[in-house]
Protein backbone atom coordinates (compact mmCIF):
# COMPACT_ATOMS: atom_id res chain seq x y z
CA UNK A 1 0.00 0.00 0.00
CA UNK A 2 2.42 2.08 1.11
CA UNK A 3 4.14 1.86 -2.34
CA UNK A 4 0.87 2.38 -4.10
CA UNK A 5 0.52 5.96 -2.68
CA UNK A 6 4.20 6.90 -3.19
CA UNK A 7 3.98 8.41 -6.78
CA UNK A 8 0.84 10.38 -5.26
CA UNK A 9 3.08 11.69 -2.40
CA UNK A 10 5.52 12.44 -4.78
CA UNK A 11 3.02 14.42 -6.64
CA UNK A 12 1.38 16.63 -3.62
CA UNK A 13 4.71 16.96 -1.68
CA UNK A 14 6.38 18.18 -4.32
CA UNK A 15 3.32 20.65 -5.53
CA UNK A 16 3.04 21.89 -1.92
CA UNK A 17 6.49 22.97 -1.31
CA UNK A 18 6.34 24.81 -4.60
CA UNK A 19 3.17 25.91 -4.06
CA UNK A 20 4.07 27.65 -0.86
CA UNK A 21 7.55 28.74 -2.25
CA UNK A 22 5.62 30.51 -5.16
CA UNK A 23 2.38 31.65 -3.29
CA UNK A 24 5.25 33.31 -0.88
CA UNK A 25 7.11 35.17 -3.48
CA UNK A 26 4.53 36.23 -5.65
CA UNK A 27 2.36 37.39 -2.50
CA UNK A 28 5.37 39.23 -1.21
CA UNK A 29 6.12 40.50 -5.05
CA UNK A 30 2.54 41.56 -4.83
CA UNK A 31 1.92 42.83 -1.44
CA UNK A 32 5.37 45.35 -2.09
CA UNK A 33 2.73 47.15 -4.49
CA UNK A 34 0.97 48.76 -1.41
CA UNK A 35 3.70 51.06 -0.10
CA UNK A 36 5.16 51.86 -2.87
CA UNK A 37 2.25 53.16 -4.89
CA UNK A 38 1.57 55.12 -1.33
CA UNK A 39 4.96 56.22 -1.57
CA UNK A 40 4.26 57.56 -5.08
CA UNK A 41 1.04 58.57 -5.21
CA UNK A 42 -0.69 59.47 -8.27
CA UNK A 43 2.24 58.99 -9.85
CA UNK A 44 2.48 55.24 -9.64
CA UNK A 45 -0.04 54.54 -12.69
CA UNK A 46 2.65 56.07 -14.72
CA UNK A 47 5.37 54.35 -12.32
CA UNK A 48 3.76 50.65 -12.81
CA UNK A 49 3.56 51.71 -17.25
CA UNK A 50 7.44 52.17 -17.10
CA UNK A 51 8.00 48.83 -15.03
CA UNK A 52 5.59 46.88 -17.25
CA UNK A 53 7.27 47.74 -20.18
CA UNK A 54 10.53 46.65 -18.91
CA UNK A 55 9.44 43.85 -17.54
CA UNK A 56 7.99 42.73 -20.61
CA UNK A 57 11.65 43.40 -22.70
CA UNK A 58 13.25 41.83 -19.65
CA UNK A 59 10.73 38.48 -19.49
CA UNK A 60 12.00 38.44 -23.80
CA UNK A 61 15.93 38.23 -23.05
CA UNK A 62 15.65 35.91 -19.81
CA UNK A 63 13.71 33.45 -22.13
CA UNK A 64 16.12 34.00 -24.67
CA UNK A 65 19.26 33.48 -22.00
CA UNK A 66 17.67 30.33 -20.23
CA UNK A 67 16.73 28.69 -23.37
CA UNK A 68 14.32 26.60 -21.72
CA UNK A 69 17.30 25.09 -19.41
CA UNK A 70 15.32 24.82 -16.29
CA UNK A 71 12.27 22.43 -17.81
CA UNK A 72 15.35 20.96 -19.67
CA UNK A 73 17.63 20.29 -17.27
CA UNK A 74 14.47 19.36 -14.69
CA UNK A 75 13.30 16.47 -17.37
CA UNK A 76 17.12 14.73 -18.21
CA UNK A 77 18.16 14.59 -14.31
CA UNK A 78 14.74 12.72 -13.92
CA UNK A 79 16.75 10.28 -16.77
CA UNK A 80 19.81 10.32 -16.25
CA UNK A 81 21.88 8.62 -13.16
CA UNK A 82 25.19 8.82 -11.78
CA UNK A 83 28.48 9.70 -13.58
CA UNK A 84 26.00 10.84 -17.16
CA UNK A 85 24.14 12.97 -14.54
CA UNK A 86 26.90 14.75 -13.25
CA UNK A 87 28.62 15.22 -17.00
CA UNK A 88 25.11 16.69 -18.25
CA UNK A 89 24.72 19.01 -15.70
CA UNK A 90 28.14 20.22 -15.96
CA UNK A 91 27.59 20.98 -19.64
CA UNK A 92 24.19 22.59 -19.17
CA UNK A 93 26.07 25.28 -16.49
CA UNK A 94 28.61 25.92 -18.96
CA UNK A 95 26.09 26.83 -21.24
CA UNK A 96 23.97 29.15 -19.11
CA UNK A 97 27.27 31.22 -18.06
CA UNK A 98 27.64 31.47 -21.56
CA UNK A 99 23.80 32.71 -22.54
CA UNK A 100 23.42 34.57 -19.34
CA UNK A 101 26.63 36.87 -20.38
CA UNK A 102 25.81 37.17 -23.86
CA UNK A 103 21.86 37.90 -23.41
CA UNK A 104 22.98 40.91 -20.35
CA UNK A 105 25.40 42.51 -23.32
CA UNK A 106 22.71 42.13 -25.68
CA UNK A 107 20.41 44.05 -23.39
CA UNK A 108 22.38 46.35 -22.50
CA UNK A 109 23.67 47.82 -26.05
CA UNK A 110 20.42 47.25 -27.37
CA UNK A 111 18.49 48.81 -24.95
CA UNK A 112 18.40 52.58 -26.44
CA UNK A 113 16.67 50.90 -30.17
CA UNK A 114 14.42 48.61 -27.50
CA UNK A 115 12.83 51.58 -26.01
CA UNK A 116 11.14 52.46 -29.24
CA UNK A 117 11.93 56.32 -28.47
CA UNK A 118 10.98 56.31 -25.07
CA UNK A 119 14.20 57.60 -23.26
CA UNK A 120 12.89 56.43 -19.89
CA UNK A 121 12.78 52.83 -20.66
CA UNK A 122 16.36 52.61 -21.60
CA UNK A 123 18.32 52.77 -17.99
CA UNK A 124 15.42 50.65 -16.67
CA UNK A 125 16.27 48.05 -19.24
CA UNK A 126 19.97 48.30 -18.17
CA UNK A 127 19.22 47.93 -14.72
CA UNK A 128 17.40 44.44 -15.64
CA UNK A 129 20.66 43.38 -17.35
CA UNK A 130 22.28 42.38 -13.98
CA UNK A 131 19.68 39.83 -13.89
CA UNK A 132 19.96 38.62 -17.13
CA UNK A 133 23.35 37.91 -16.52
CA UNK A 134 23.09 35.62 -13.68
CA UNK A 135 19.46 34.09 -13.84
CA UNK A 136 20.07 31.34 -16.56
CA UNK A 137 22.61 29.56 -14.23
CA UNK A 138 20.32 29.98 -11.27
CA UNK A 139 17.54 28.35 -13.29
CA UNK A 140 19.79 25.24 -14.25
CA UNK A 141 20.43 25.17 -10.17
CA UNK A 142 16.60 24.97 -9.99
CA UNK A 143 16.12 22.69 -12.64
CA UNK A 144 18.60 20.09 -11.04
CA UNK A 145 16.96 19.90 -7.66
CA UNK A 146 13.50 19.35 -9.59
CA UNK A 147 14.57 16.68 -11.47
CA UNK A 148 15.67 15.16 -8.33
CA UNK A 149 12.64 16.27 -6.63
CA UNK A 150 13.94 17.95 -3.68
CA UNK A 151 11.09 21.17 -4.02
CA UNK A 152 12.39 22.37 -0.58
CA UNK A 153 15.63 24.48 -1.88
CA UNK A 154 13.60 25.26 -4.73
CA UNK A 155 10.85 27.21 -2.19
CA UNK A 156 13.21 28.46 0.07
CA UNK A 157 14.94 30.15 -3.07
CA UNK A 158 11.69 31.61 -4.49
CA UNK A 159 10.95 33.19 -0.98
CA UNK A 160 14.95 34.81 -0.41
CA UNK A 161 15.11 36.19 -4.29
CA UNK A 162 11.44 37.72 -3.49
CA UNK A 163 11.69 38.77 -0.12
CA UNK A 164 15.58 40.34 -0.36
CA UNK A 165 14.31 41.81 -3.78
CA UNK A 166 10.94 43.59 -2.15
CA UNK A 167 13.22 44.85 0.62
CA UNK A 168 15.47 46.92 -1.63
CA UNK A 169 12.69 47.77 -3.94
CA UNK A 170 11.04 49.39 -0.79
CA UNK A 171 14.08 50.80 0.87
CA UNK A 172 15.15 52.42 -1.91
CA UNK A 173 11.70 54.39 -2.57
CA UNK A 174 11.94 55.55 0.46
CA UNK A 175 15.75 56.98 0.20
CA UNK A 176 15.02 58.48 -3.49
CA UNK A 177 11.22 60.23 -2.22
CA UNK A 178 11.86 61.49 1.35
CA UNK A 179 15.41 61.68 1.60
CA UNK A 180 16.96 62.49 -1.73
CA UNK A 181 13.79 64.24 -3.04
CA UNK A 182 14.45 62.39 -6.18
CA UNK A 183 12.62 61.08 -9.27
CA UNK A 184 10.08 58.51 -9.78
CA UNK A 185 11.58 57.74 -12.84
CA UNK A 186 14.64 56.91 -10.15
CA UNK A 187 12.60 55.21 -8.24
CA UNK A 188 11.42 52.46 -11.18
CA UNK A 189 15.37 52.17 -11.98
CA UNK A 190 16.41 50.61 -8.81
CA UNK A 191 12.83 49.02 -8.38
CA UNK A 192 13.91 47.13 -11.59
CA UNK A 193 17.47 46.27 -10.47
CA UNK A 194 15.99 45.04 -7.14
CA UNK A 195 15.44 41.83 -9.38
CA UNK A 196 18.90 41.20 -10.34
CA UNK A 197 19.82 41.43 -5.83
CA UNK A 198 17.08 38.88 -5.41
CA UNK A 199 18.21 36.34 -8.28
CA UNK A 200 22.20 37.11 -7.21
CA UNK A 201 21.31 36.05 -3.35
CA UNK A 202 18.82 32.82 -4.43
CA UNK A 203 21.87 31.73 -6.47
CA UNK A 204 24.32 31.80 -3.50
CA UNK A 205 21.55 30.15 -1.16
CA UNK A 206 21.57 27.18 -3.80
CA UNK A 207 24.65 26.76 -4.16
CA UNK A 208 25.32 26.47 -0.28
CA UNK A 209 22.56 23.92 -0.29
CA UNK A 210 23.82 21.73 -3.31
CA UNK A 211 27.29 22.05 -2.30
CA UNK A 212 28.07 22.69 1.64
CA UNK A 213 30.28 20.00 3.06
CA UNK A 214 27.90 18.97 6.00
CA UNK A 215 24.96 18.29 3.49
CA UNK A 216 23.98 14.94 3.24
CA UNK A 217 24.61 13.61 -0.31
CA UNK A 218 21.92 10.53 -1.14
CA UNK A 219 23.73 8.22 -3.16
CA UNK A 220 22.76 7.32 -6.63
CA UNK A 221 19.85 4.86 -7.25
CA UNK A 222 20.53 1.04 -8.55
CA UNK A 223 20.55 1.73 -12.53
CA UNK A 224 18.38 -0.96 -13.90
CA UNK A 225 20.54 -2.87 -16.94
CA UNK A 226 17.67 -1.24 -19.72
CA UNK A 227 18.39 2.12 -18.30
CA UNK A 228 22.01 1.88 -18.60
CA UNK A 229 21.63 0.80 -22.20
CA UNK A 230 19.88 3.70 -22.73
CA UNK A 231 22.19 6.18 -20.94
CA UNK A 232 25.01 4.33 -22.88
CA UNK A 233 23.67 5.08 -26.50
CA UNK A 234 22.33 8.46 -25.16
CA UNK A 235 25.68 10.79 -25.79
CA UNK A 236 24.69 14.20 -24.04
CA UNK A 237 26.49 17.07 -25.54
CA UNK A 238 25.86 20.71 -26.22
CA UNK A 239 23.62 20.13 -28.95
CA UNK A 240 21.36 17.41 -27.26
CA UNK A 241 20.83 19.88 -24.38
CA UNK A 242 20.20 22.67 -26.94
CA UNK A 243 17.31 20.32 -28.36
CA UNK A 244 16.13 19.48 -25.72
CA UNK A 245 16.01 22.75 -24.41
CA UNK A 246 14.11 24.33 -27.25
CA UNK A 247 10.65 23.07 -27.35
CA UNK A 248 10.72 24.63 -23.25
CA UNK A 249 12.04 28.13 -24.44
CA UNK A 250 8.74 28.14 -27.33
CA UNK A 251 6.42 26.52 -24.58
CA UNK A 252 7.81 28.44 -21.39
CA UNK A 253 7.84 31.58 -23.21
CA UNK A 254 4.81 31.92 -25.16
CA UNK A 255 3.06 33.01 -21.62
CA UNK A 256 5.14 36.37 -22.25
CA UNK A 257 4.12 36.53 -25.68
CA UNK A 258 1.00 37.83 -25.06
CA UNK A 259 1.85 40.79 -23.48
CA UNK A 260 4.71 41.46 -25.40
CA UNK A 261 2.01 41.68 -28.93
CA UNK A 262 0.04 43.89 -27.00
CA UNK A 263 3.17 46.10 -25.83
CA UNK A 264 3.51 46.84 -29.73
CA UNK A 265 0.61 46.88 -31.10
CA UNK A 266 -1.95 47.81 -27.97
CA UNK A 267 -1.36 51.76 -28.34
CA UNK A 268 -0.89 51.98 -32.32
CA UNK A 269 -4.37 49.96 -32.53
CA UNK A 270 -5.92 52.05 -30.31
CA UNK A 271 -5.16 55.13 -32.09
CA UNK A 272 -5.96 53.75 -35.33
CA UNK A 273 -9.47 53.14 -33.93
CA UNK A 274 -10.53 55.60 -31.20
CA UNK A 275 -8.19 59.24 -32.21
CA UNK A 276 -9.88 60.84 -29.52
CA UNK A 277 -7.95 59.17 -26.83
CA UNK A 278 -4.64 61.35 -26.20
CA UNK A 279 -1.26 59.31 -25.72
CA UNK A 280 -1.53 59.19 -21.66
CA UNK A 281 -4.88 57.79 -21.45
CA UNK A 282 -3.62 54.68 -23.90
CA UNK A 283 -0.54 54.26 -21.63
CA UNK A 284 -2.20 54.41 -18.74
CA UNK A 285 -4.92 51.88 -19.93
CA UNK A 286 -1.82 49.39 -20.95
CA UNK A 287 -0.54 50.25 -17.27
CA UNK A 288 -3.93 48.82 -15.84
CA UNK A 289 -4.33 45.75 -17.61
CA UNK A 290 -0.55 44.62 -18.75
CA UNK A 291 0.99 45.20 -15.42
CA UNK A 292 -1.64 45.51 -12.89
CA UNK A 293 -3.74 43.22 -13.88
CA UNK A 294 -1.44 40.99 -14.67
CA UNK A 295 0.36 40.78 -11.38
CA UNK A 296 -2.77 39.61 -9.34
CA UNK A 297 -2.97 36.89 -11.96
CA UNK A 298 0.31 36.00 -11.67
CA UNK A 299 -0.20 34.51 -8.41
CA UNK A 300 -2.70 32.21 -9.63
CA UNK A 301 -0.66 31.04 -12.38
CA UNK A 302 2.29 30.45 -9.80
CA UNK A 303 -0.30 27.65 -8.25
CA UNK A 304 -0.53 25.87 -11.79
CA UNK A 305 3.13 26.33 -12.27
CA UNK A 306 3.90 24.36 -8.94
CA UNK A 307 1.57 21.80 -9.92
CA UNK A 308 3.32 21.74 -13.31
CA UNK A 309 6.94 21.73 -12.15
CA UNK A 310 6.19 18.86 -10.07
CA UNK A 311 4.18 16.83 -12.84
CA UNK A 312 6.88 17.18 -15.21
CA UNK A 313 9.86 14.72 -13.43
CA UNK A 314 7.39 12.75 -12.31
CA UNK A 315 5.93 11.87 -15.86
CA UNK A 316 9.12 11.61 -17.76
CA UNK A 317 10.25 8.90 -15.29
CA UNK A 318 7.04 7.02 -15.63
CA UNK A 319 6.15 7.67 -19.30
CA UNK A 320 6.06 4.14 -20.35
CA UNK A 321 3.77 3.22 -17.71
CA UNK A 322 0.33 4.07 -19.11
CA UNK A 323 -1.33 2.85 -16.11
CA UNK A 324 0.75 5.54 -13.42
CA UNK A 325 0.60 8.07 -16.20
CA UNK A 326 -3.01 7.91 -16.20
CA UNK A 327 -3.39 8.55 -11.94
CA UNK A 328 -0.52 11.59 -12.41
CA UNK A 329 -2.39 13.44 -15.16
CA UNK A 330 -6.38 12.59 -13.54
CA UNK A 331 -4.53 13.86 -10.05
CA UNK A 332 -3.19 16.73 -11.76
CA UNK A 333 -6.05 17.98 -12.96
CA UNK A 334 -7.83 17.38 -9.56
CA UNK A 335 -5.05 19.68 -7.98
CA UNK A 336 -5.29 22.29 -10.14
CA UNK A 337 -9.62 22.70 -10.07
CA UNK A 338 -9.13 22.56 -6.04
CA UNK A 339 -6.26 25.22 -6.38
CA UNK A 340 -7.12 27.16 -9.33
CA UNK A 341 -11.10 27.56 -9.25
CA UNK A 342 -11.71 29.41 -6.11
CA UNK A 343 -8.79 31.62 -6.63
CA UNK A 344 -10.28 32.96 -9.65
CA UNK A 345 -13.73 32.92 -8.61
CA UNK A 346 -12.78 35.58 -5.62
CA UNK A 347 -10.20 37.75 -8.20
CA UNK A 348 -13.47 37.63 -10.53
CA UNK A 349 -16.33 38.47 -8.34
CA UNK A 350 -13.70 40.72 -5.46
CA UNK A 351 -12.16 42.18 -8.34
CA UNK A 352 -12.49 46.21 -7.31
CA UNK A 353 -11.78 45.85 -3.36
CA UNK A 354 -8.62 43.42 -4.82
CA UNK A 355 -7.25 45.98 -7.48
CA UNK A 356 -7.83 48.86 -4.89
CA UNK A 357 -5.99 46.94 -2.15
CA UNK A 358 -3.04 46.57 -3.88
CA UNK A 359 -3.14 49.63 -6.33
CA UNK A 360 -5.13 52.59 -4.52
CA UNK A 361 -8.18 54.07 -5.93
CA UNK A 362 -6.06 55.96 -8.52
CA UNK A 363 -8.41 54.67 -11.66
CA UNK A 364 -12.08 54.68 -12.42
CA UNK A 365 -13.69 51.24 -11.30
CA UNK A 366 -15.42 51.29 -14.31
CA UNK A 367 -11.65 51.00 -16.39
CA UNK A 368 -10.41 47.99 -14.44
CA UNK A 369 -12.81 46.09 -13.02
CA UNK A 370 -13.54 44.45 -16.27
CA UNK A 371 -9.72 43.98 -16.78
CA UNK A 372 -9.38 41.92 -13.65
CA UNK A 373 -12.54 40.23 -14.11
CA UNK A 374 -11.11 39.16 -18.03
CA UNK A 375 -7.82 38.33 -16.22
CA UNK A 376 -9.37 36.17 -14.01
CA UNK A 377 -10.72 34.34 -17.00
CA UNK A 378 -7.52 34.30 -18.60
CA UNK A 379 -5.66 33.05 -15.16
CA UNK A 380 -7.65 30.17 -15.51
CA UNK A 381 -7.05 28.88 -18.75
CA UNK A 382 -3.46 29.67 -18.49
CA UNK A 383 -3.03 27.51 -15.48
CA UNK A 384 -4.52 24.71 -17.00
CA UNK A 385 -2.84 25.33 -20.12
CA UNK A 386 0.35 25.39 -17.98
CA UNK A 387 0.19 22.07 -16.32
CA UNK A 388 -1.08 20.62 -19.72
CA UNK A 389 2.37 22.00 -22.07
CA UNK A 390 3.98 19.95 -19.16
CA UNK A 391 2.42 16.96 -19.18
CA UNK A 392 2.85 16.44 -23.15
CA UNK A 393 6.88 17.30 -22.46
CA UNK A 394 6.68 14.46 -20.04
CA UNK A 395 5.56 12.85 -22.69
CA UNK A 396 8.20 14.07 -25.48
CA UNK A 397 4.69 15.29 -27.13
CA UNK A 398 6.18 18.42 -27.49
CA UNK A 399 4.87 19.01 -31.26
CA UNK A 400 1.55 18.77 -30.33
CA UNK A 401 2.19 21.39 -27.47
CA UNK A 402 4.08 23.53 -29.62
CA UNK A 403 1.20 23.14 -32.34
CA UNK A 404 -1.41 23.82 -29.97
CA UNK A 405 0.49 26.87 -29.48
CA UNK A 406 1.31 28.27 -32.47
CA UNK A 407 -2.44 27.89 -33.44
CA UNK A 408 -3.30 30.04 -30.56
CA UNK A 409 -0.86 32.96 -30.76
CA UNK A 410 -2.10 33.05 -34.85
CA UNK A 411 -6.13 33.93 -33.36
CA UNK A 412 -4.44 36.44 -30.67
CA UNK A 413 -2.50 37.96 -34.09
CA UNK A 414 -5.75 37.91 -35.98
CA UNK A 415 -8.14 38.35 -33.38
CA UNK A 416 -6.21 41.48 -31.94
CA UNK A 417 -7.59 43.77 -34.34
CA UNK A 418 -10.51 43.14 -34.21
CA UNK A 419 -11.53 43.26 -30.73
CA UNK A 420 -9.87 46.21 -29.88
CA UNK A 421 -12.44 47.64 -32.78
CA UNK A 422 -15.30 46.23 -31.10
CA UNK A 423 -14.67 46.38 -27.63
CA UNK A 424 -11.76 48.98 -26.84
CA UNK A 425 -9.71 48.62 -24.15
CA UNK A 426 -10.99 45.47 -23.32
CA UNK A 427 -9.87 44.27 -26.77
CA UNK A 428 -6.68 43.11 -25.91
CA UNK A 429 -7.44 40.89 -23.02
CA UNK A 430 -10.51 39.58 -24.67
CA UNK A 431 -8.02 38.41 -27.73
CA UNK A 432 -5.90 36.56 -25.14
CA UNK A 433 -8.82 34.90 -23.62
CA UNK A 434 -10.14 33.49 -27.13
CA UNK A 435 -5.84 32.12 -27.76
CA UNK A 436 -6.05 30.81 -24.61
CA UNK A 437 -9.19 28.66 -24.83
CA UNK A 438 -8.25 27.70 -28.38
CA UNK A 439 -4.86 26.11 -26.98
CA UNK A 440 -6.70 24.67 -23.58
CA UNK A 441 -8.84 22.79 -25.98
CA UNK A 442 -6.50 21.62 -28.21
CA UNK A 443 -3.95 20.59 -26.04
CA UNK A 444 -6.56 18.60 -23.61
CA UNK A 445 -8.38 17.10 -26.34
CA UNK A 446 -4.90 15.31 -27.24
CA UNK A 447 -4.39 14.11 -23.88
CA UNK A 448 -8.00 13.16 -23.17
CA UNK A 449 -8.03 10.93 -26.06
CA UNK A 450 -4.75 9.48 -25.42
CA UNK A 451 -4.75 8.57 -21.99
CA UNK A 452 -8.70 8.17 -21.30
CA UNK A 453 -8.76 10.49 -18.45
CA UNK A 454 -12.09 11.18 -18.28
CA UNK A 455 -12.62 7.41 -17.06
CA UNK A 456 -9.74 7.99 -14.25
CA UNK A 457 -11.04 11.56 -12.74
CA UNK A 458 -12.35 11.48 -8.79
CA UNK A 459 -15.94 12.78 -10.01
CA UNK A 460 -17.28 12.68 -6.85
CA UNK A 461 -14.52 14.90 -5.72
CA UNK A 462 -14.54 17.30 -8.81
CA UNK A 463 -18.20 17.99 -8.40
CA UNK A 464 -18.11 19.53 -5.14
CA UNK A 465 -14.97 21.72 -6.21
CA UNK A 466 -17.43 22.57 -8.98
CA UNK A 467 -20.71 22.91 -6.60
CA UNK A 468 -18.41 25.12 -3.82
CA UNK A 469 -17.14 27.44 -6.75
CA UNK A 470 -20.03 28.18 -8.29
CA UNK A 471 -21.56 29.01 -4.38
CA UNK A 472 -18.42 31.46 -4.19
CA UNK A 473 -19.25 32.94 -7.41
CA UNK A 474 -22.98 33.36 -6.16
CA UNK A 475 -22.45 34.57 -2.85
CA UNK A 476 -19.12 37.18 -3.77
CA UNK A 477 -21.37 38.66 -6.19
CA UNK A 478 -23.85 39.61 -3.83
CA UNK A 479 -21.41 40.51 -1.07
CA UNK A 480 -19.61 42.60 -3.52
CA UNK A 481 -22.77 44.39 -4.99
CA UNK A 482 -23.07 45.36 -0.81
CA UNK A 483 -19.69 46.72 -0.43
CA UNK A 484 -19.65 48.80 -3.82
CA UNK A 485 -23.01 50.28 -2.17
CA UNK A 486 -22.01 50.60 1.56
CA UNK A 487 -18.22 51.01 1.74
CA UNK A 488 -16.09 53.62 0.88
CA UNK A 489 -13.73 52.82 -1.77
CA UNK A 490 -10.20 52.73 0.33
CA UNK A 491 -7.26 51.09 1.03
CA UNK A 492 -8.16 50.68 4.89
CA UNK A 493 -11.53 49.20 3.34
CA UNK A 494 -10.94 46.97 1.21
CA UNK A 495 -8.23 45.29 3.41
CA UNK A 496 -10.49 44.89 6.50
CA UNK A 497 -13.39 43.91 3.61
CA UNK A 498 -11.30 41.26 2.52
CA UNK A 499 -9.40 40.05 5.65
CA UNK A 500 -13.50 38.99 6.82
CA UNK A 501 -14.84 37.56 3.90
CA UNK A 502 -12.09 35.79 3.35
CA UNK A 503 -11.58 34.45 6.64
CA UNK A 504 -15.23 33.58 6.71
CA UNK A 505 -15.55 31.83 3.73
CA UNK A 506 -12.07 30.32 3.41
CA UNK A 507 -12.80 28.81 6.89
CA UNK A 508 -16.00 26.90 5.49
CA UNK A 509 -14.83 26.04 2.40
CA UNK A 510 -11.86 24.34 4.13
CA UNK A 511 -14.51 22.82 6.60
CA UNK A 512 -16.55 21.46 3.50
CA UNK A 513 -13.27 20.02 1.94
CA UNK A 514 -12.58 18.63 5.02
CA UNK A 515 -15.78 16.56 5.99
CA UNK A 516 -16.04 15.40 2.15
CA UNK A 517 -12.13 14.09 2.15
CA UNK A 518 -11.22 17.00 -0.31
CA UNK A 519 -8.74 17.70 1.28
CA UNK A 520 -7.01 14.08 1.92
CA UNK A 521 -5.76 14.88 -1.94
CA UNK A 522 -3.29 16.80 -0.37
CA UNK A 523 -2.47 15.47 2.35
CA UNK A 524 -2.50 11.82 1.06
Amino acid sequence: MKQANQPKNQLTNGTAWLAFGNITSRVLGALYVIPWTLMLGTLSLQANTLMGKGYNLYQFFLMLSTAGLPSAVAKLTAQLQGYEKHKFIGKATLISLCAGLLCSLLLWFLAPFLSVGDPNVTPVLRSLSFAVLIFPFLSVLRGQLQGELKMVDIAKSDIIEQFFRVAYMLSSAYFILNIQHGSWKTVVVHSTFAASLGAWLATLFLLFSIYHPNKSVRLPQPVTHDALINQNNQEINLRHILVQALPFVLIGGFLSAYQWIDQFTFHPLMTMFYDKLSSDDIETIFGIFNFNSNKLIMIIVSLSVSIASTVLPLVTRNRFDSRILEKYISQAYLLFCLITLPACATLYTLAKPIYILFYGNYAQPQAYIPMVQISALIALFMGLTTVLAMILQGLSKTRIALRAIGIGMIVKLLSQPIMIYLTGTMGALLATLISMIVITLLMGSYIIRRFNILAHLDIKKLNVIYISTLFLLVTFSLISYWEARFVVPTRINAGIFLIVVGSIFGGILLGVYKKLGILGTIKN
